[in-house]
This record gives C-alpha cells, structure tokens and sequence, in this order.
C-alpha cells in the first residue's frame, strides 16, 4: 500500500517517496505527458504563429520538449527511479503547466484546466498527500499570476506582457476564479488520492492474497505428492480430477493420462460407495501398466462439498505385495519355529531311549555268545544307532539357540590343529589325501573359539568327502583390512567332484547333504554360526574341479545382527 510521504515535490526532505512506481504507472503518466504536448501544445504554438507573435510561438513549441524527455528518462530507468527523481518531474510538469497558462493569459487562459494534470498525476502516484501538495504548488502559482496580472505584485515589463491580453475581470470575479481553480486542485487532489491509495491498499491486499492462495496451493500440492499412499479424486460423475504422484508411482501411469477419465478405467475397484456414505476398505490385485500383477488396498470414502452433498469419491490407496509377502514369511517362520520347537523337543526324548537302547544292545554283544552273522547285525544296529544319535545331536546344536562368546584367539592356530587332525585321518583312507595348511604366521581375531573351530571342521570334512578318489585339501586363514575395519578369512578348498549352480543355492539348507552318509546339518551350522558372528560365506565350485568356501569374519557384529544374537539367546 503506497504511504502518504510529507514531501513531494520538494528535492530535499526526510520523507521518502511512498513506493516505488509500477511500469505500468510510468507508461500511463508517459501517455499524458504525450498527449499534452502533441494534441494541445503543438497545435497552440501553430495557432500563435498564425497570428504573428512568432517569439511566443516559438516559445510554446519548446515547451513540449520538457515533459517528452522526462517521459523518455522514466520509461528509461522504469521502477528503479529514485524519489528524488520522480519529484523532479512533477515540478517539471507544474512548471509547465503554469508557463502555458502565463504564455496563454493568466486568468484569461483557455488552458486553465490543464493546471489540474500535474494534482491528477501526482495524486495517482503519491497518495493524497502527494496531490495536495501538488495542487499547493500550482495554487501558489496561479495567486502569483494574478497578483502579477492584476499589478498587486511588481514584475518586469517581460513578464507582464502575456498577462495583458485583453480586458481583465473584476476582482471578486478574479477572485472567484482562483478559488475555484485552487479549490478544485485541492479537491481533485483529495478525491483522486483517496481513491489511488484505496485502489493501492486493494491490489495490495489482493496480492498478498493471491501470494497466499499461490502459497497454500503449492503446500498442498506438496502434501498431496508427499503422501506414502496414492491419492485419487473424481467429481460427482466420477472422472478422475486429482492424481497424486504416489498414485503414478504405484499404477505406473501418468497424471496427464489420467486426469479426465472414468474412475473404473483408472482403478477398478469391486464396489462403490455404500448408500450409507461411509468410508469402505477394498482388497483387490492391479495389474500395472509394465504388466505386473501387485495387491492393493484401497478405501472410498465420500467427496462432501457444502450441505453434506456429495460431491464425487475420495480413494487412496496402497501397495500391499510387499506387505503381504512379509506377512506370508513371518507366518511361515511363526510355523517353522514352532515345528522347529517341537522337533527340538522331539529329538531330545528321543535320545534318551536311543541311549539305552544303545547301552543295552552293547552289553549283550559282550554277554551273549552269538554267530558271525548275529554279531553283524548287532554291529549294524550300533553304527546305525550312533549315526541316529548324532544327526540328532547335531539338529539340536543348529536348533538350539547359542551365544557368541568371543575372545582374542590365535586362528591360524585353530587352522594348524585342524589340519593335523585331518592328516592324521586322511593317512588310513585310500586313495591318499593330503592336507595343506597356509598358516604359518599368527593371526589374532575377536572370534568364540568353539564355534569357529565347528566351522573349519565341518567345511574340511566335507571337503574331503568330496575327494573319492584322493587329492589335495587346501586350509588357509589371513587377516584382512576392509573399509568397515578389520577382519578375518578363512578359505577351504578341495580338488574333489565340485557342485552345480543350483547345488550351490542349496547346500547351506538343513537337510540337504549331498553324500550319502551326511546329515545334512553340518553346512546350515556353518551358516548359523558365521551369521552370527555377523559374517559372510561364499562359494565358487566348478564340477569336476573342486569346490572353494570362503568365510569372513568382521571384528564386531553388525547392530542389527548383535540383537538378534541377544534375542535368540
């Protein structure tokens, strides 16, 4: 809104222009300034020199230069005109406007109204304030003309000259005269202020209004696309009018390809709304437009505009495969674990009468006199009960929980002592397997002994199962330094009949041994343990050329994988 200043015409003063002018005001004051000069001042100044007073007409020919340059010099800076300026070019036009009329008369002048130009363009731009002091400006000017005219004012002859032209009106006349032309400035000024502040303080008003609504639209644009689940709105015929972003994510579609069609070519849903006007929640499979088949959610709700009156539909909605899929899993663990559980409970009833079953037929192998073939068969019924007794003891180690206990352990210690286990057991097989160990140095890791030393086990003895026909076992441990800290790693490779791919994905699933007399257990308690240790197992194998386990323990668990040691302990 453009503030009354207490000085606009005067080039010194504290107050400043009330605001900067818009280009549009500039461009309007630029067309009358124009319009003077060319329809009234060109065509009088031709008049004059009609009528052979040639100085004067040539006088008022230079008088419409002043107001086209300051014309040119307003449009030319625009809105970056300083206050100082734009009073400079008021007092331009009143002087200009006083010099038409002491040229054309005084108080005798036809051009009288013009005196009101300078009040009309200072009161658009400066508020009453500005026009009253503009229509000051050209009151003194107009008493000063007649005070001069009438003689009350000494003057030069120079100056007298264009005011005697003609017979002068009597004083109370002449008085009326120059009330009236003050008073209309001061009235014009005041009207024309009022309603230039009033047109102000509402455009104003309307763009603070406008910068709101533009604000608040973009908010809720915003919220509208920011929302996690996919936003849909038709009218009362149900075209699609509102398309969020997440709902293009989740259809895979565009709002541009949307907006404007049916709702049930967009989402077809089961069922409208019921007749009731409540929100209902629908289930129903989508096929995308890539063509993937996804599960959403979705609840209609009404569209109520002013009187409870509905207006259209309101559908968001949600991809649920994701969700669904977890939900399946951790139902299926709920069950595994509670099979697990009771298998575990199993197994463990079950070794208490495996053991004397076991005690029982080992004493009467010793107490019974019994044939070659009977003492065989007692013979297979003790392996066969030792094999049943470990499967189970080595379910009940992979089912049961087991805390991480780590100390600072020599591991290429652990691999040595392995490694002679393993020779020392390779010696009596045929054909002949040696075992190499790569081990010399000592390296120190935060690891629980046990349990590493299970792992390394098993990995080795499956690598020797895996050589029927003899070969070479490699074990090798070595400290690494990786971009999350330091770690240890383990390798284990053999020469024997190597795996498929699809041997690979498998083999760390509980019962999936591939030798005949395994449990199948083994490699799911390497996964378990190293899990746990919050490592990494890999494998490379190649049929016919062997088969290289790679396992790499970090010095600390991950967060994440710590608490889950700590819930299932």
């Amino acid at each position: 809104m453009a503030t009354p200043t207490s000085a606009i015409f005067p080039l010194s003063g504290s107050a400043p222009w009330p605001s900067r002018p818009r280009w549009t005001a500039l461009m309007w004051l630029a067309g009358l300034r124009a319009l003077v000069a060319v329809a009234l001042l060109a065509p009088l100044a031709a008049f004059t020199a009609g009528q052979g007073r040639l100085s004067q007409a040539v006088w008022l020919g230079l008088l419409p230069v002043v107001p086209l340059a300051n014309s040119g010099v307003g449009l030319l800076v625009g809105e970056r005109i300083s206050p100082r300026g734009l009073a400079a070019q008021f007092w331009a036009d009143a002087l200009i406007v006083l010099a038409v009329v002491w040229s054309t008369g005084g108080l005798l002048s036809a051009y009288s109204p013009l005196m009101l130009l300078p009040v009309l363009a200072a009161s658009v731009l400066g508020g009453r304030a500005g026009g009253l002091r503009a229509a000051s400006a050209v009151g003194t000017g107009v008493v000063l003309l007649a005070a001069v005219q009438y003689g009350w004012l000494p003057a030069p002859a120079s100056l007298r000259v264009p005011l005697q032209q003609g017979l002068l009106p009597p004083v109370p006349l002449a008085a009326y005269t120059i009330v009236a032309n003050v008073g209309g400035g001061i009235a014009t000024a005041l009207l024309v202020g009022h309603l230039s502040e009033s047109l102000t303080r509402t455009g104003a008003d309307l763009q603070r209004a406008t910068t709101s609504l533009a604000d608040l639209t973009t908010l809720s644009q915003r919220v509208i696309d920011s929302m996690a689940g996919g936003l849909i709105v038709t009218d009362a015929q149900g075209v699609v009018v509102l398309f969020n972003r997440t709902a293009e994510t989740i259809t895979g579609r565009r709002a541009d390809d949307v907006l404007g069609q049916p709702m049930d070519r967009v989402l077809p849903l089961p069922t409208a709304i019921a007749d009731t006007g409540l929100p209902v929640r629908q289930e129903c499979t989508f096929t995308r437009i890539d063509g993937n088949v996804i599960e959403l959610g979705a609840t209609v709700a009404p569209l109520l505009a002013g009187g409870g009156a509905r207006a259209g539909q309101l559908v968001t909605f949600q991809d649920l495969t994701l969700i669904n899929q977890r939900e399946s899993e951790r139902q299926r663990q709920e069950r595994l674990a509670a099979v697990g559980e009771m298998a575990a409970g199993i197994a463990h009833e079950i070794r208490n009468p495996l053991a004397s079953m076991s005690g029982s037929i080992q004493l009467l192998r010793r107490e019974l006199s019994l044939r070659d073939d009977q003492a065989r068969l007692l013979d297979i019924v003790l392996r066969e009960s030792q094999r049943l007794n470990d499967i189970i003891k080595n379910f009940l180690s992979y089912a049961g929980p087991q805390r991480v206990s780590r100390s600072r352990v020599d591991v290429a210690r652990l691999v040595r002592e392995i490694g002679a286990l393993l020779q020392q057991q390779a010696e009596d097989t045929t054909p002949s397997i040696t075992v190499r160990v790569d081990a010399a140095e000592a390296v120190h890791h935060d690891v629980d002994e046990a349990q590493v030393r299970q792992v390394l086990w098993n990995l080795a003895s499956n690598g020797l199962k895996a050589m029927p026909e003899g070969g070479v076992l490699h074990l090798g441990v070595q400290a690494v330094v990786e971009t999350a800290g330091a770690s240890v790693r383990f390798s284990v490779r053999d020469e024997g009949v190597g795996m498929a791919a699809a041997d690979i994905e498998r083999m760390f699933q509980p019962f999936q041994s591939g030798f005949r007399q395994g449990s199948g257990l083994g490699l799911a308690i390497v996964r378990r343990i190293v899990t746990d240790h919050g490592g990494r197992v890999s494998v490379q194998s190649t049929p016919g050329a062997g088969t290289e386990v790679i396992v790499s323990l970090p010095a600390q668990p991950a967060r994440a994988q710590v608490h889950s040691i700590l819930r299932s302990a």
